[in-house]
């Protein structure tokens, strides 16, 4: 299950994830950045890492929203928790606000 705080609403199964999101983002923004920041904290069956999400919006979004073309850089942190080798659920925690300001879609 991949769970973005900002949508509020969770999508079951690596396929739709990798559709519904990374696709997503990977088509808006062509140049992202996704880098960690710092050391990530484990215990046990979970991993958690602040990170940095940077690039230019040049490419429409999944949801009709033409590209802005304009750069953004935000902060967020990520939570992976794992059954075995397999991740079973992420989530990711940033400020919306100011993703969506950056862009000029606010």
């Amino acid at each position: 299950m991949y769970f973005d705080a900002s949508v509020g609403k969770p999508i079951n199964g690596r396929i739709e994830a990798k559709k519904n999101v990374i696709e997503a983002f990977m088509n808006a923004v062509p140049d992202l950045k996704w880098e960690p920041v710092g050391e990530p904290l484990v215990n046990n069956d979970t991993v958690a890492f602040e990170w940095e999400f940077s690039g230019t919006n040049t490419g429409d979004w999944s949801d009709g929203t033409k590209a802005s073309n304009k750069t953004f850089s935000i902060n967020g942190m990520s939570i992976f928790r794992f059954n075995g080798n397999k991740i079973k659920y992420q989530g990711d925690y940033y400020d919306a606000l100011s993703f969506y300001t950056q862009l000029g879609l606010m």
